[in-house]
């Protein structure tokens, strides 16, 4: 009898040890399953562009999509029109979807650190793109991917000092959206480089906001007001075309020299015939994939450089083909 209790009881033993065992692996195993579908989870990255009318941005928008795809991850875009409250409305629904990371092209360089400021609180990393933020909102920034606007209107005030030499002239500058970091500093840099050069004079500045067709109004209007008119500093490339434009149905036949920022074949094409007289560029095909690249890693908790920088130049007629060759 006591052999047969004590047998009893070495089952109920066992069967309860495998009990414990039992459930200790399905727990271990759903844990691991849980931490699989962590790491498997495909990454989703909100973007906010500050315009879908940009022509520059299109180019950025293409190549945030060809590196999406390479990478097989979630890229949700919105665009802003150039209206903060949009933007803001824009971050904080991408806070509400939980989203991996966040691009951000703002359309204001200083209107948006309290919406950065809960994008921090929500643990989200911010990829700055194209367009730096001010110097405040940068501590919510994790890294910006872009040009530094105030060395590429360095390089497009040599482009005039050459072209002007010591005879120099009358000049304007057609500016991008109020309020952009590349408003700011490209205004603000090509003036100050310029202040050594008392032969050159700046006659007036217009607000083309990055458009063609108004940046073709807008030069019309500084031409007549100003017949002796040697060059035009278009903050991009896109207005600088339209500046050729009014150029051209103005009949002007004394040489402008015009100046844009950042390079496309059109852009390219125009340099290459003499219509324009230089170009800095600016890659759209950086910007774009980098900014996407970098919002990856961050998602991914890897540390990044505070700044990854286009490499810019100058580009002038003779340069257009030898360009072409690398860019291909």
């Amino acid at each position: 009898m006591r052999h047969r209790r004590i047998v009893i009881y070495l089952i109920i033993a066992i069967c309860f040890t495998l009990g414990v065992w039992s459930y200790e692996t399905k727990d271990k195993e759903i844990a691991i399953t849980q931490q699989e579908k962590k790491e498997n989870k495909r990454i989703v990255i909100g973007a906010t562009l500050a315009s879908e009318d940009s022509e520059y941005l299109k180019s950025v928008t293409h190549y945030m999509k060809e590196a999406a795809t390479e990478k097989d991850i979630e890229l949700i875009l919105k665009y802003a029109d150039w209206d903060v409250q949009v933007q803001t409305k824009q971050l904080d629904e991408f806070i509400a979807q939980k989203v991996d990371a966040i691009i951000l092209c703002p359309t204001n360089a200083k209107s948006l650190l309290t919406p950065l400021k809960r994008v921090r609180e929500a643990d989200i990393p911010v990829i700055n793109l194209n367009m730096q933020v001010d110097a405040i909102s940068l501590q919510y920034i994790t890294t910006y991917v872009g040009a530094s606007s105030s060395e590429e209107a360095a390089l497009a005030a040599e482009l005039f000092i050459e072209a002007l030499g010591e005879k120099g002239g009358e000049i304007a500058i057609i500016e991008g959206a109020p309020g952009s970091d590349a408003q700011i500093f490209r205004t603000q840099t090509f003036v100050e480089k310029l202040a050594a050069y008392p032969q050159i004079e700046i006659v007036g500045i217009g607000n083309g906001n990055w458009e063609r067709r108004k940046a073709k109004l807008v030069a019309k209007d500084l031409i007549h007001k100003n017949p002796q008119l040697k060059g035009i500093f278009a903050h991009d490339s896109n207005m600088a075309m339209g500046i050729l434009e009014a150029i051209e149905e103005l009949e002007i036949k004394e040489e402008i020299y015009v100046v844009g920022v950042s390079e496309s074949e059109e852009y390219l094409e125009a340099l290459h015939k003499g219509k324009l007289y230089g170009i800095i560029t600016q890659p759209p095909d950086y910007e774009g994939k980098y900014s996407v690249y970098c919002a990856i890693m961050a998602a991914q908790g890897i540390r990044l450089r505070p700044w990854y920088k286009d490499p810019i130049q100058i580009l002038k007629k003779e340069d257009v083909t030898s360009f072409k060759r690398t860019m291909e």
